[in-house]
């Protein structure tokens, strides 16, 4: 094998690495939050953003944290009313079947 295989072997191999790597820690990540609303019994929010009487955005379990940084945003883009309803689990998996 020449140098320029061996490298290109070598960097394919580097790729792979790093993106196995990455899914890992993006699976670590989403499982680290799931555990923690789980023991925190976080409650979640959905919300409904609305300019002149017309649903602009709708964000679905929002955090108490995430609703904050909402309403906080609100004043710079003009919004008229938001809705603010609890999440509900059993709401899902009803709109699932």
């Amino acid at each position: 094998m020449n140098k320029i295989t061996l490298f290109a072997q070598l960097s394919k191999a580097l790729g792979y690495l790093a993106f196995a790597l990455n899914n890992v820690l993006k699976f670590a990540g989403n499982v680290t939050i799931k555990m923690s609303d789980i023991i925190t019994n976080k409650t979640r929010y959905d919300v409904e953003i609305l300019v002149e009487g017309a649903t602009t955005i709708t964000h679905k379990n929002q955090t108490a944290a995430q609703l904050g940084q909402l309403l906080n945003d609100m004043d710079k883009f003009g919004v008229t009313e938001v809705i603010i309803k609890q999440h509900l689990k059993q709401q899902e998996k009803k709109n699932d079947n």
